[in-house]
């Protein structure tokens, strides 16, 4: 009776998961469905299949939008952002880490403090600082904002540097390796798994962001791929089609990514938690 009523207890919860996973991917069948529909079809049964598969709101979409320089904007971004949040929030976590003194500990407090700032605060100094650095309509001017996010990093790689044994480096120190040459040879390699998840969680926020690109990027070719869909909204009427399509576009370079590095996310944050 017991083994039988804990089968049952299985089916439901196996169930109610498939169910609650039905309900956040209506949303994204509801945007690729359409955007195989014209409009007439989509407004008159939205949930539906096409009665016919048309690529006509994806040619639509392409011939609007400047794909390649957009996608190259939105590329160079973030790969440049990541690299430095990766590097410096790296760099800047091992002495607080390492080093057991009150004043890292002041400094960690210090960044943590700077973390709980909401951004929304600050988007006027950060609009006159780039204004006064001449990085307005600049895609250097985001990797500045998007850099200045080390701190995420620092805390992941902070937490992470407990399970990283610390007879490495003085056995590296023997040999002769210094300071340097140790952290970038011994210890750095060691993180990979945070450092994929910072990776990932990085990439995801900076190509899919909207607010930084729409208050400091204002020239078709600076823009970033999502501030193509929103150049898709007209004053007075809305092809939706193409803006779904547009959106299905911008989506599919970040989901590929993320589907090919999400084994590493549990891995990173389950082992910076244990040893923190």
């Amino acid at each position: 009776m017991r083994s039988l009523w804990k089968k049952v207890r299985c089916i439901i919860g196996e169930a109610t998961m498939l169910l609650i996973c039905c309900i956040f991917l209506l949303p994204f069948y509801y945007l690729v469905v359409n955007t195989f529909k014209n409009q007439q079809e989509a407004s008159s049964a939205p949930m539906a299949l096409p009665a016919t598969v048309s690529f006509e709101n994806y040619i639509k979409a392409f011939d609007s939008m400047d794909f390649f320089r957009s996608f190259g904007n939105s590329l160079l971004i973030t790969a440049v952002s990541v690299t430095v949040i990766v590097l410096f929030g790296a760099m800047a976590a091992y002495p607080i880490a390492r080093r057991k003194h009150k004043v890292y500990k002041g400094i960690l407090l210090y960044f943590l403090l700077g973390y709980m700032v909401p951004a929304q605060t600050i988007m006027v100094p950060l609009y006159l600082t780039l204004q006064k650095m001449h990085l307005l309509n600049n895609i250097w001017g985001l990797v500045v904002i998007y850099s200045s996010w080390c701190n995420f990093s620092l805390f992941l790689y902070q937490g992470f540097f407990g399970s990283v044994p610390e007879e490495l480096e003085e056995s590296a120190r023997i040999d002769g390796c210094g300071p340097w040459k140790s952290f970038w040879l011994i210890t750095f390699p060691l993180l990979q798994p945070v450092t994929a998840t910072i990776v990932i969680f990085e990439v995801m926020w900076i190509w899919n962001d909207f607010l930084y690109p729409y208050l400091f990027l204002s020239s078709n070719k600076s823009f970033t791929l999502v501030m193509q869909v929103y150049k898709g909204v007209g004053q007075f009427s809305n092809d939706w089609g193409m803006m779904m399509a547009t959106m299905v576009i911008v989506l599919i370079p970040v989901l590929v990514f993320y589907l090919f590095m999400q084994k590493n996310i549990v891995a990173g944050i389950t082992s910076g938690s244990v040893k923190g």
